[in-house]
């Protein structure tokens, strides 16, 4: 199945909602809560915390800014041409899209400001659940899930004979 002009413009339309949201709640959250502080928006449970993290992923890679930066490049345009030779698949579309908008968000972090801001904390009796996290990396998670349910889909069709599928 090959991609029509309106399939990959959607890819591109959703990295971009998911690079300006992230862009912008960063800047939201920036702009309304000092840096290291918290405010609750589900009491014990939810809060925006306002955070740096020089490093990936669960702080991985802790202060080597400039080599995270060049990969989410590298990480984008390889989605870019990935994208190109790929199936017209909405869960395929969705992926990427998202993929691309939150490797240019926390991208676009790391080359302009050294650093991701993180804000998004969740708690369940009383501690953290995850490292603390940002639109970005919800999109590029999404994103990652997206494109594991269309590999499995696409291996479950590949197990199904043809007439078992109707064709």
């Amino acid at each position: 199945m090959t991609r029509s002009p309106y399939q990959t413009a959607t890819t591109y339309l959703l990295a971009a909602v998911a690079f300006l949201l992230d862009q912008w709640s960063k800047l939201a959250v920036a702009t309304a809560i000092a840096l290291g502080h918290s405010s609750p928006l589900v009491d014990g449970v939810l809060y925006l915390t306002h955070t740096r993290n020089l490093g990936a992923a669960w702080s991985l890679f802790w202060g080597h800014t400039g080599p995270l930066a060049a990969v989410a490049v590298a990480f984008a345009i390889g989605i870019v041409l990935y994208e190109r030779r790929q199936a017209a698949h909405p869960l395929m579309i969705t992926g990427l899209g998202l993929l691309l908008g939150g490797a240019l968000g926390n991208g676009a972090d790391r080359l302009a400001l050294g650093y991701v801001r993180d804000m998004i904390d969740v708690h369940w009796a009383g501690a953290n659940v995850f490292p603390i996290f940002n639109v970005a990396d919800m999109a590029v998670f999404t994103g990652v899930c997206c494109l594991l349910a269309h590999q499995a889909l696409t291996e479950r069709r590949a197990r199904v004979p043809a007439a078992a599928r109707g064709e």
